[in-house]
């Protein structure tokens, strides 16, 4: 790391200010340090490094949208969705008695000592905006008028809240650290007790919502507590037995999943369409997966153009009966459409997958490596 000309502690009264306005502290330090070169070098390093370390990652969806359109989630109301205060759930955003307290005290300490800790000041500040982003003080009904596609991508506001907790955790453990330097029993005392009465009620709550999930999954008669998204065999035991003795592909066959997620479309995908088109087609075809490839095989009575229950990626590959299919008609969800031959007829479907990927994921498993062996 660069070494800097300056010497910074972040419980000093001094922060940095220049023409009485506090700076982010990677600002100043640029500003400040006489090593502007080895500074900037360092931040390219993280950069490249990082990079190189989720190669597999960001290669991986340049490998599907560079060529495909890609469906999207099923649409939610942003403005149903956003952080809420919550007596006796902490799940989905919802907000804890114990937590808004925390919040509150967080945020009084920090206007009471803005000068005792630009980290402390920053990392509040950033928190708090976030979490004004993710609650309902954002117009997200107007919001997603403008911008429906926001309502399958982002889905649910008080998702941006999971940046938010590490710094407020971060900013009340500087507060407190700071709290207890003054050396008063009292206030020490009565920091342990906060945070011994904010974790309890969250451990509470949990432990709450985890026994009633045991219990609903222990009940005979309640099989599948969220089956909005699958479509389950009527068969409880089967179903019963299926999820606690066996560790293959009998779960996929009991339970299909309903919606288009992320597979290809060229027109319009919707959870209907896919229905209709895949799931309840499926049953007249015997699916096998060996190596790379998904075989499908079924009989047809004569020589006739068919739709498979299948998608195909633009990297995809079908062979239908030993030959490659090159010029394939697919329809709005990518089914490709091929003429069977009367009689037995056989398709394998494969993902080609491209070796700059490859080469790609090369790298970023030879990174971590590297890095391991930096940090020995």
């Amino acid at each position: 790391m660069a070494k800097f000309s300056f010497n910074y502690v972040a419980d000093r009264a001094s922060t940095p200010v220049i023409n009485g306005l506090h700076l982010p502290f990677a600002i100043y330090a640029l500003v400040k340090t006489s090593a502007k070169k080895q500074m900037i070098i360092d931040f390219f390093k993280a950069l490249g490094t990082t990079l190189v370390l989720t190669a597999n990652v960001w290669g991986g969806l340049l490998v599907l949208y560079s060529h495909n359109k890609i469906s999207l989630p099923n649409q939610y109301n942003l403005y149903y969705h956003v952080v809420k205060y919550k007596k006796f759930i902490n799940l989905h955003g919802f907000l804890l008695i114990s937590m808004v307290l925390l919040l509150i005290f967080q945020l009084i300490y920090v206007l009471t000592h803005l000068r005792e800790s630009v980290l402390n000041t920053m990392v509040t500040i950033i928190a708090l905006v976030i979490l004004l982003l993710a609650s309902s003080l954002m117009p997200w009904a107007q919001i997603q008028v403008h911008f429906p596609s926001l309502k399958s991508s982002l889905q649910f506001p008080y998702r941006l809240a999971v940046g938010a907790w590490p710094l407020i955790l971060l900013g009340v453990g500087i507060s407190m650290t700071n709290l207890m330097k003054k050396k008063d029993k009292l206030t020490d005392v009565l920091i342990i007790l906060g945070l011994v009465l904010t974790f309890s009620q969250n451990l509470s709550v949990n432990y709450a919502i985890n026994r009633q999930r045991t219990l609903e999954f222990l009940d005979p008669n309640y099989v599948v507590i969220i089956q909005r998204y699958s479509k389950i065999t009527k068969h409880r035991k089967k179903l019963q037995h299926i999820l606690r003795y066996t560790n293959n592909d009998s779960l996929f066959k009991a339970g299909n999943h309903t919606e288009p997620d992320y597979l290809p479309y060229t027109k319009h995908a919707s959870n209907v369409t896919y229905q209709k088109k895949i799931l309840d087609q499926a049953k007249h075809y015997h699916y096998r997966v060996k190596g790379n490839k998904l075989f499908l095989t079924w009989n047809s009575k004569k020589a006739k153009m068919k739709m498979l229950p299948i998608v195909m990626y633009h990297q995809s590959r079908l062979t239908l009966n030993g030959k490659l299919q090159t010029k394939l008609k697919q329809n709005t969800i990518t089914q490709p459409i091929v003429k069977a031959k009367k009689g037995r007829n056989i398709a394998s479907l494969q993902f080609i997958t491209p070796i700059w990927f490859k080469a790609l994921l090369l790298i970023s498993i030879l990174g971590w490596f590297v890095l391991f062996g930096y940090g020995i």
